[in-house]
Parts: structure tokens; C-alpha cells; sequence
């Protein structure tokens, strides 16, 4: 047994030795900033008196039940009988509570822990997926492992990863979804350059569809990520055979059967995640026809009509364009405790949705230098693309109440546009002769990357600090 790992190993070159060991411990180091502390505080966080409560009576019944407004206390002291036998009018798909609903399976509803674990271990999840996209995007093991230690200390996913609601579910899903992009075009690419110029229907749009659907199960905003990434698939298919000399009209195609794949295996994905909804004649609006078709359809216009008309102030709503800067991050959680914390008198408990600032800006930047001087290469195209599916969408609806933790689907295509530009960064330094300094600047980024995250690892994972700590950690007013 031994020789035969021996020459397993043998066979296994330096730079894979190099990619699998670091892949594994960057994902450990996800894992520990993810769930260390994570069943503190013992209380519904934010939006969780909805996610969690609501996975619980999912679970029993298979689809939601009514909470009366004093629920939280005895749900949190373990005594999750306070639901009402009504069923509740709820305005997101169901598959991210389903997810939610498999930690309470395991570790209990009434264990804070088991209320967060999914989101945690999908949180985790995320950073290996991050390496692999961009191993695509780089062919560099150290580039993909940049990548995947940016995310695994990226504030926003850290928070959004340790609190049971929906966006860090609905990023894992857009993150698989455009892992699957990145195969179909590839796919693409390699079948005009072998000059087989006839439509197909690629598995990986097949996959990319279903991902897409199951995406859309959580949050509907996984719609705006059906259209670009669709779009792109159409552009890209016309720009590789006009650069190839064939042509044009076979992209046109190929669009429709791409969009007739797409269409079917998104939407029948999605409407799987309804099959308890469908088969519970006790859910809300399930009985207004006798046909489920009508009355999901019927429902589904009154979620558009409330995510359309959300307009309600709020003290931390953020529009798409305060995300771009953090001028209003989302606090989750604040408590003031009296002594005990490192000798002070005032000890503070908080969570706030902070991106790693290292991190977040340098993304910008990066995305900013890919739309100005990249974008014609397949990689910058494919990162500002998922952006524009995380960013664009939003600025159609500014009276629309938003949150800068709904920016934490940006992240990761942040990472990897910040991970392109340093690798060309480092690419120049060959030609210009000066790597070794560039090598440096770069370890030096990373470096100051990991610093942010100690300072904010307190503000990220509720630990307790001495008020002055909390206050130097939020310096701008608007972040209190």
C-alpha cells in the first residue's frame, strides 16, 4: 500500500504537489475563519428570524408556517413550537431554506450552530471552487491559489458564510454556474477552431442551465445572471468564428439552441425546488386554482409585485453604486457588554458585513483596468461578465431598498479580476526585467490582505473587543 502511494506521488509533478497542498490548506483556512465561533451569538441575526424559522416549518411540512411576532425568544432558548398551523406568504423560492433546514436536521434546531452550518460549510466550499475557476482562467497553480486565499479572507464572504440567509447560498450556485460557463466556452472555442461549425448541444450548457436553475431557487436576482451569461455564450460564439473566417450566421444558431437549452433546463431546475409547495395543498396560494401551474404563476406575479415595490427606508440600505465604495455596510448584530474584556469596562460584541477593504478595492480597480485595457482577451471578458451580472441588473431599480451584503455575489469575481491583474503584473516584470521587485510588491498585497483580516476577524465573527478597538475598526462615520 505504501509503494503504491509512493508511486502515485512519484507520478504527481511539482506543480500539482503544489496545487493540491495548497488547495487544502487554504480551504482549511476558510473553514476555520468560518466556523470558528459560529454559534455565537445565540440569537437570530438579522434576516435569519426569517431564513431559519421559516427552513424549520419547511422541513416539517414542506412548505412554510406563520410565526407570531414574539416567537424569536423561545426559539432561541430551544423551543421551536411557537408556529401556527397557517400557512405564510413568504417572497423568496425555497431551495436556500431547504439548504438551511439540512444544519437544523443535523445538529438541531434548537443548536445556534446547527442554524448556520449549511451556510458555513457552503461558504467554505465556495474557496476550492474559486481556486479551480481560476486554474481556468490563469493556467497558474500560484495565481489560483492568490485567488482562492483572497476569497477565504474576503470579509463580506466570511460574514455572509457564518449567517443563515440567503446570498451566500445563492453566490455558491452563481460561482458553479459560472465555473460551467467557462467549460461551455471553451467547448466552443475548441469546436470552431477544429472547424465543426454546426450547432450543438453542449452538456456543459446543459449543466450551466441547471446550475443557473437551482441558483434562481434561492434568490430571483440569479435571473440576471441567466441573461449575461446567455449573452455572452451568443457573443463570444460570434466572435470566435469571425475571428476564425467563418460564418457569422451559425452563431445565430447556436444562440437559439443555446438559449433553448438554457430556457428549459433553468426553469424545470427551478421548478423542482417547488415540488413541496406543489404537492402541499395547505401552502399559501396553492389552492387559488386547481391547477399548481396557475396558482405558482399567480404567486409568483405577487412576489414581483413586492420585490418591485420594496421602497421602504431603512438605516442601512445601500444602493448599487454605495456597494462599489462600502459606504454603508450592513451591521448584523451589536452588544454592548460591561467588563470582562481584556481588563476594559466596556466590552463590545459585533458583526458587520465589512469587505476585507485590501481586497475589495483592489477587485474594483482590477475590474476598472480589465474593462480599459483586457478586454479583449476570453478571461477578462468572462470576469467583467459575471460582474455585470452581479453589479449592472441593479442600478435599473434605485428606488429599490438594497443592502451592501447583497454585494457579496461580487466578491468573488473581485478575486479573480484582481488575480488576472496581478498575474499580468507579474508577466511584465519578465519583459521589463523586473520580476523579482514585482514578485515582492505582490507578496507584499497578499500580506497586507492578511492584516486587514486579523484587524477585522473580531468585527467578522462577533468576538468580543474593547469599545475604542470597535469604534478604530469603523472610522467612518457612515460605517457605524
Amino acid at each position: 500500500m505504501v509503494s503504491k502511494l509512493t508511486g502515485l506521488l512519484g507520478r504527481i509533478s511539482l506543480s500539482q504537489h503544489f496545487a493540491l497542498v495548497s488547495t487544502l490548506a487554504i480551504t482549511a483556512l476558510a473553514a476555520l475563519l468560518r466556523f470558528l465561533n459560529l454559534s455565537n451569538p445565540p440569537v437570530l441575526v438579522f434576516d435569519e428570524t426569517y431564513y431559519v424559522k421559516d427552513a424549520y416549518t419547511l422541513g416539517l411540512f414542506g412548505s412554510e408556517r406563520v410565526w407570531p411576532e414574539n416567537a424569536n425568544p423561545d426559539f432561541e432558548a430551544g423551543d421551536p413550537s411557537g408556529y401556527t398551523t397557517d400557512p405564510s406568504y413568504v417572497v423568496h423560492p425555497p431551495l436556500g431554506k431547504w439548504i438551511i433546514w439540512l444544519g437544523l436536521n443535523l445538529f438541531g434546531v434548537e443548536n445556534s450552530f446547527g442554524w448556520r452550518f449549511s451556510t458555513a460549510l457552503i461558504g467554505t466550499l465556495a474557496v476550492p471552487l474559486v481556486i479551480l475557476i481560476a486554474r481556468q482562467l490563469t493556467r497558474s497553480p500560484m495565481f489560483s491559489a492568490v485567488a482562492g486565499l483572497l476569497l477565504a479572507i474576503e470579509g463580506h464572504s466570511i460574514v455572509l458564510s457564518r449567517t443563515a440567509i440567503l446570498d451566500g447560498i445563492l453566490t455558491f450556485f452563481v460561482l458553479v454556474s459560472f465555473l460551467f460557463l467557462i467549460k461551455a466556452i471553451q467547448a466552443q472555442r475548441k469546436r470552431i477552431l477544429a472547424g465543426v461549425l454546426s450547432p450543438r448541444i453542449s452538456a456543459w450548457m446543459i449543466g450551466l442551465g441547471i446550475s443557473l436553475g437551482m441558483a434562481g431557487g434561492v434568490k430571483w436576482s440569479a435571473a440576471y445572471f441567466l441573461a449575461v451569461f446567455g449573452l455572452i455564450t451568443f457573443l463570444l460564439d460570434w466572435q470566435f468564428r469571425a475571428r476564425s473566417g467563418n460564418l457569422r450566421s451559425g452563431a445565430v444558431w447556436q444562440g437559439l439552441i443555446n438559449a433553448l437549452v438554457l430556457s428549459i433546463s433553468s426553469i424545470g431546475t427551478y421548478l423542482l425546488n417547488w415540488t413541496g409547495w406543489i404537492l402541499n395543498q395547505d401552502s399559501w396560494g396553492r389552492s387559488s386554482n386547481e391547477n399548481w401551474l396557475i396558482s405558482l404563476v399567480d404567486y409568483h406575479r405577487q412576489i414581483l409585485d413586492f420585490h418591485t415595490g420594496l421602497s421602504k427606508d431603512h438605516p442601512y440600505q445601500a444602493s448599487a453604486l454605495e456597494w462599489l465604495i462600502n459606504l454603508r455596510p450592513t451591521a448584523f448584530y451589536f452588544e454592548e457588554q460591561a467588563g470582562g474584556c481584556l481588563g476594559g469596562d466596556e466590552c463590545v460584541v459585533a458583526i458587520t458585513a465589512m469587505p476585507n477593504l485590501v481586497v475589495w478595492f483592489g477587485g474594483l480597480l482590477a475590474i476598472l483596468w480589465l474593462v480599459r485595457n483586457r478586454l479583449r482577451t476570453l478571461e477578462a471578458q468572462l470576469v467583467v461578465a459575471g460582474f455585470a451580472g452581479a453589479w449592472l441588473p441593479w442600478l435599473l431599480i434605485p428606488e429599490r431598498t438594497t443592502f451592501q451584503f447583497y454585494a457579496v455575489v461580487i466578491s468573488p469575481f473581485f478575486v479573480l479580476a484582481l488575480t488576472l491583474a496581478l498575474q499580468h503584473y507579474l508577466r511584465r516584470g519578465y519583459l521589463l526585467k523586473t520580476f523579482e521587485l514585482r514578485a515582492k510588491r505582490i507578496t507584499g498585497l497578499v500580506l497586507l490582505a492578511l492584516v486587514v483580516a486579523i484587524f477585522y476577524l473580531p468585527l467578522w465573527t462577533g468576538l468580543p473587543v474593547p469599545y475604542p478597538f470597535w469604534r478604530l475598526q469603523l472610522f467612518l462615520p457612515l460605517w457605524i
